[in-house]
């Protein structure tokens, strides 16, 4: 794939250091959130530039990574709002008595939702 793709070299590289920077967050939740902002948005400018050139989707390779980014892309979609829904559930009942005094005492300080990174939702403009 990346042969039929020579010229998008960056958003490759994009994506292997968005997966090198996820898999070296170890539990640090935030820099794993992050990361995953930055795989979703190098995914998203692959995908887009598959899609602005017809000819690569004709190549077989390209076509079943199109497929297996399209599925990666959905399941980082489902897991971001599992988090997003896990994390508002603790923000709540630390807010709320009587978890809010166990909080308190525990050090548990409300956490951040995910965001994706800010220019994600616009594509890319691409050169050959």
């Amino acid at each position: 794939v990346q042969g039929s793709m020579k010229q998008e070299k960056e958003v490759f590289l994009g994506l292997a250091e968005a997966r090198k920077a996820y898999a070296g967050a170890g539990n640090n939740t935030d820099q794993k959130v992050v990361a995953a902002g930055q795989m979703d948005s190098a995914l998203s400018r692959l995908l887009v530039v598959m899609e602005q050139y017809p000819q690569l989707k004709s190549s077989e390779n390209v076509s079943s990574l199109m497929t297996q980014l399209e599925g990666t892309e959905n399941r980082i979609a489902t897991e971001r709002m599992r988090y997003n829904q896990v994390v508002t559930g603790f923000n709540t009942q630390i807010a709320l008595w009587p978890g809010s005094m166990i909080a308190r005492m525990s050090g548990f300080n409300k956490k951040e939702l995910f965001k994706s990174v800010e220019g994600a939702d616009k594509a890319v403009p691409v050169k050959f």
